[in-house]
Order: C-alpha cells, then sequence, then structure tokens
C-alpha cells in the first residue's frame, strides 16, 4: 500500500506575479446538470475588471456551458453570476450588456457589413450620428473600415471574424465573450488574429472569457488561464505558473509537452525525495514519504545533452529514436527500456549532427524536476 503524500503538488488557484485587479465577475457554486449527466459542479471563478481570461479544457469538459450560463443562454441549476456587483443569475440575456462572439461569427448574410455591426446598437434603440459613430470606430478598431457597405457575403473568413468583433464591442459590453473564434481560420491567420484581438480588448479595458481547446491559443492571449477538467477548474492562473508548476498531472499533460517516468519514493531528504525509475534514481523538489508511487516530470526545453554537476543536475541514458526538424527548433526523441517516451527540445543541433540509435547522456536542474501522485 502506498503511503500518503506530506503535500499536495500545488494549489488550484494561484496569483500571477502581480495581483488581478477588482473582481468584475464572480461565480459561486455553478452546478449544470443535463438529465443524469454533470456538466458542471461547485463551480467557482473570479475575472478582474479588464481581464483576460481563457477557459481551456478538452472538448466536454463544460467550457462551453459555462459560458453560455455567463451568456445567459441557459441557466444554472445551483449556484450565482454575479457582473459588475450585479446578480444576473437569473436575468435574460438582453438585459445583461454582455457581448458574445461566437464559433461560427452568426453574421446575417442579408446584411452589410456595418448594418451587421450596428444591429445589437439598432436592437437598443441607438441610431442617427450616434449609431453611425459606433460602427465607424467599431470597423476602425478591426481596420474594416473600407468594407462598410459591402455585404458580408463577400468577405474571407479572417475578415467575417473581424465583423463579429466589431458587432461584439459596438454595444460597449460589460464582457466579451469569445468561443472559439479563430477555429475556422488557417494556422499564420489565426495567430495574426489572437495578437490583433489581445491588444484591441486590451486597449479597450474589456473584461474578456475566450474559449478554447488550443494551449498554444491560451498561453499567448491569457492574463490567467482556467484549465477545466470534468466540470471543475484544476488550476487557475497566470500562464506561466502553469505551465512551470501545473497543480495536477492533468494540467501538466494537457499544457504543453513533458517527458512522465513513473516511480517509487525511495527517500526523503530535506525537501527533495529521491525517485527509483526504469530510467535511474532523480531527484525532485517535494515532499513524499518512502514507498510513494510518484510520476516524475519534466519539460523539453529543461533537458539537454551531456552530464553536469551531480548536485545540480539529474542525468540519464537512453537510446535517440528520431530527430524531428521544426524550425526553430529540433525535436529529440529517446525511448526508455519500457517504452518511456523523452522528448529534448534542442535550438540547435551539436555540431556533427546525431544519429538515431546513438545512446546519450540527457541532464536536467533537479530545480526544474516536477513531482506528482501516480494516477
Amino acid at each position: 500500500m502506498n503511503a500518503l503524500a506530506i503535500a499536495a503538488p500545488g494549489p488550484t488557484t494561484e496569483a500571477p506575479a502581480t495581483a488581478p485587479p477588482a473582481a468584475h465577475v464572480e461565480i459561486r457554486q455553478l452546478g449544470k446538470r443535463f438529465g443524469a449527466n454533470t456538466v458542471l459542479q461547485d463551480l467557482a471563478l473570479s475575472v478582474g475588471q479588464g481581464e483576460f481570461i481563457s477557459l481551456l479544457g478538452p472538448s466536454g469538459c463544460g467550457k462551453t456551458t459555462l459560458l453560455r450560463l455567463i451568456a445567459g443562454l441557459m441557466l444554472p441549476d445551483t449556484g450565482t453570476i454575479t457582473i459588475g456587483g450585479r446578480d444576473l443569475t437569473r436575468t435574460p440575456p438582453h438585459k445583461r450588456n454582455v457581448g458574445v462572439v461566437f464559433q461560427n461569427y452568426a453574421l446575417f448574410p442579408h446584411l452589410t457589413v456595418a448594418e451587421n455591426v450596428g444591429f445589437g446598437l439598432r436592437n437598443r434603440r441607438i441610431g442617427g450620428e450616434e449609431l453611425k459613430r459606433r460602427v465607424d470606430e467599431a470597423l476602425a478598431l478591426v481596420r474594416m473600415q473600407a468594407f462598410a457597405e459591402r455585404s458580408v457575403t463577400a468577405l474571407s473568413g479572417g475578415q467575417q471574424q473581424r465583423i463579429a468583433v466589431a458587432r461584439a464591442i459596438a454595444v460597449e459590453p460589460a464582457i466579451l465573450l469569445l468561443d472559439e473564434p479563430f477555429s475556422a481560420l488557417d494556422r499564420k491567420l489565426r495567430e495574426t488574429m489572437q495578437i490583433e484581438l489581445r491588444h484591441i480588448l486590451r486597449d479597450l479595458g474589456i473584461t474578456s472569457i475566450f474559449v478554447t481547446h488550443d494551449q498554444d491559443e491560451a498561453l499567448v492571449m491569457s492574463d490567467r488561464i482556467a484549465v477545466m477538467n470534468q466540470g471543475q477548474i484544476e488550476h487557475f492562473g497566470a500562464p506561466s505558473a502553469i505551465y512551470t508548476h501545473p497543480a495536477s498531472l492533468f494540467v501538466l499533460e494537457f499544457v504543453g509537452q513533458s517527458t512522465r517516468l513513473p516511480g517509487l519514493v525511495t527517500r526523503t531528504e530535506g525537501d527533495q525525495v529521491e525517485v527509483e525509475t526504469a530510467l535511474g534514481r532523480l531527484r525532485a523538489p517535494g515532499g513524499y514519504l518512502a514507498g510513494s508511487r510518484v510520476v516524475v516530470a519534466v519539460r523539453p526545453e529543461a533537458v539537454t545533452l551531456g552530464e553536469g554537476p551531480v548536485a545540480e543536475f539529474n542525468m540519464i541514458k537512453a537510446p535517440l529514436a528520431d530527430i524531428v526538424y521544426l524550425g526553430a527548433k529540433t525535436q529529440l526523441h529517446f525511448k526508455g527500456p519500457e517504452g518511456e517516451a523523452i522528448q529534448v527540445d534542442l535550438a540547435r543541433l551539436p555540431q556533427g549532427g546525431l544519429a538515431a540509435g546513438a545512446e546519450l547522456s540527457l541532464r536536467w536542474r533537479i530545480a526544474d524536476t516536477m513531482l506528482f501522485p501516480a494516477p
């Protein structure tokens, strides 16, 4: 029987280096079921004024349901949703002052670009010069003024996405919700739009909640990320904290690449433990009792070739299975004696190159080693 860990791998919520601004959105004990299926359970989330938050997780984890509950497109079974100090849990969508950018953009094909952008304003009984001014300003923000009188059906996917954003921000919403708005775009355009949208929303100071299953997208765009799994938030923190100090094995595996080696804690000394793995004994920061079954993990960019000082580094040897060139970096894939996958990311290969099949020494700092309870 395994001994219990003295300390858990980390808290589920981490504050970024700079404390977030005062809460603008407060979600407490939110729950939602569809028949016998529990989609959200006792979920809590606090979003600061002007923050850009990403809900990140696999399909079925509840992130889109959470977005729809905030928008008022469905009602929760339990819990409360407060925006700007107002309890809007049971308030209909049209009274929430929430902007939404849908995955399919939901533009009206029979209207021009300007008419699409002004649609929400007209529904709020805004017309005349005020309507024109706000439509022009919204189009200017997304650099689409020249397309104002065109039909939206004549636009490319990227241009339609810009119009959907312009329509959402034209009403000056209290919060902007974005449901995977870049999923239909090709990679290069998607990356361009991520940076543009991030700049626009930060300049405007709009509080935004963004749904995605793309970890890179979340890391690029977010002030903080809520990693969701089975209807709950497993880790809520700054992108750097989630990547370097994931709160659970699920978060580690979902955000970024990593090498994971199962093992058994053999000794505890101070704030370090020694773990027996198929590739030898490794050390890691942590507080687990001897006999605990754990997973030792390290990010691929933290591993390099060759040996180092024993006091500072973990070291293993493994045969090189494959070399993958990716332009800015080269991935080296190794295989352990029991099929363990080991990945190393190098900015450049050693002079003279490497050959598949060669057994190489690998090292990484003990301080960069992560430790989790075995599943």
